[in-house]
């Protein structure tokens, strides 16, 4: 008896489950909630784990094959995981939160050969989250043709809301650079005229002489933080940190809300 209960309790379950949405990024998990509820959406990527290394796990392709979608964001796993997650699930859509986003470039060399790479954090950029938002205001409504518009406006506007709120905290701010280990602020500094200086040189942990070239900078143009970033080592922030005599602060490209989370790092810089 208890069996057909169980084998009861389970139907009934699964006719009520929301449909799955999975995502590459927490933030792309927090615009789709802000514009409805009507799935279950999970993020692959989470705090603490470097986006840029990340490759699913077996239960992460589990996941992918009982999804309806996947919003893809542009980072480095998805180019060779896209194609396999289409494969575990035939009727898997697939959405790109970036397209229509303008890329910013970097070249380095390595091995002797000039590489240009665009800079793949295009989320932390509030101008960039309008464009992304609306990418996934499409991509909902393709999949479900339900009127989200006033959600959708209401997350416009907050973005529009904090996008403003930050020109206004950092007009009048003598200090134009910043230091992070990691160079995942360029779209923000490039939508408010800032300097990015990164401690990380071409993805490698960099060399004492570039560490002191860094301490020199910021003594130099008096800046008073240096952001570290929890997915990777802190050991060369602290210790530009320590030698400057600047403050260590940790910025995390992957905390949500997105728009608290940039007004808190421009609240920082700002001082």
């Amino acid at each position: 008896m208890m069996r057909y209960v169980l084998v009861f309790l389970i139907f009934v379950f699964s006719m009520f489950a929301k449909p799955v949405i999975v995502v590459s990024i927490p933030m792309q998990k927090e615009f789709i909630e802000s514009i409805t509820n009507d799935y279950e959406v999970v993020s692959l990527i989470n705090g603490g784990i470097d986006p840029h290394t990340f490759e699913p796990k077996i239960s992460d392709m589990k996941l992918i094959g009982d999804a309806v979608a996947y919003f893809a964001i542009g980072i480095e796993f998805e180019e060779k995981y896209l194609d396999k997650f289409k494969a575990q699930n035939k009727n898997l859509k697939i959405y790109n939160n970036d397209k229509n986003i303008e890329k910013i470039y970097s070249n380095h060399n390595h091995d002797g050969h000039d590489h240009s790479q665009w800079n793949k954090h295009v989320w932390l950029s509030l101008k960039n989250a309008k464009i992304i938002a609306n990418n996934i205001y499409e991509s909902l409504q393709d999949i479900n043709s339900v009127n989200y518009d006033s959600s959708y406006e209401s997350l416009i506007e907050k973005i529009d809301s904090y996008d403003l709120k930050i020109q206004n905290l950092l007009k009048d701010s003598k200090v134009k650079e910043f230091v992070v280990f990691h160079p995942m602020l360029t779209y923000f500094a490039r939508d408010y005229g800032l300097i990015e200086i990164s401690i990380e040189v071409d993805g490698k942990s960099p060399r004492i002489s570039e560490m002191m070239s860094v301490v020199d900078g910021i003594k130099k143009n008096n800046i008073k933080f240096v952001f570290a970033q929890r997915e990777f080592s802190t050991k060369s922030a602290e210790l530009i940190a320590r030698e400057s005599g600047a403050k260590l602060e940790y910025f995390s490209p992957l905390d949500v809300p997105l728009c608290e989370s940039l007004y808190k790092f421009s609240e920082i810089i700002s001082k």
